[in-house]
């Protein structure tokens, strides 16, 4: 029960802030995280921080049939605030196909605050790894983890 709680929570609450961005009456469908997957476990639905103060949820939704990116975020005062880019603008590939590498971006992406950095098997995969935090909006976290394997890279060769 308290797993669809929390998928019902995400799911609500970008209903909410969707109707409120766009208009009342909009087709939404689709809500899921960069993994494809609608809100779950496997991509802690949605929801990239969480804490006693604020928590933000970020992924994918279509609105009247248009893919756009979401970054949601409610306080504890259950203030709320949200961003719909259109998935164009920000994917490389715009179907919402998930990267890849996806789930080292996301076990980063949550990991940030530990400073986790994972090292992936081959040159290809760490470009993927950086572009997908750039799309899922973690510039900063993208430019820390390029220096890191840069680093790693110059230690191999030394």
């Amino acid at each position: 029960m308290h797993v669809l709680n929390k998928q019902a929570f995400c799911e609500s609450l970008v209903i909410r802030l969707a109707r409120e961005s766009f208009e009342t009456d909009v087709d939404i469908t689709r809500i899921r995280g960069f993994n494809g997957e609608s809100p779950s476990q496997s991509n802690n639905y949605c929801c990239v921080d969480a804490t006693a103060q604020l928590s933000e949820f970020r992924g994918l939704v279509e609105v009247n049939g248009s893919q756009y990116c979401f970054i949601a975020q409610i306080n504890s005062d259950d203030q709320h605030r949200a961003r719909f880019i259109p998935a164009q603008d920000v994917l490389e590939e715009p179907s919402g196909k998930p990267r890849r590498m996806q789930p080292i971006i996301q076990d980063m992406i949550l990991g940030r605050k530990r400073g986790i950095m994972l090292i992936p098997e081959c040159e290809n995969d760490a470009i993927d790894v950086i572009a997908g935090l750039i799309e899922q909006g973690f510039h900063d976290l993208a430019s820390e983890y390029r220096n890191f394997i840069i680093g790693q890279l110059e230690k191999a060769r030394a």
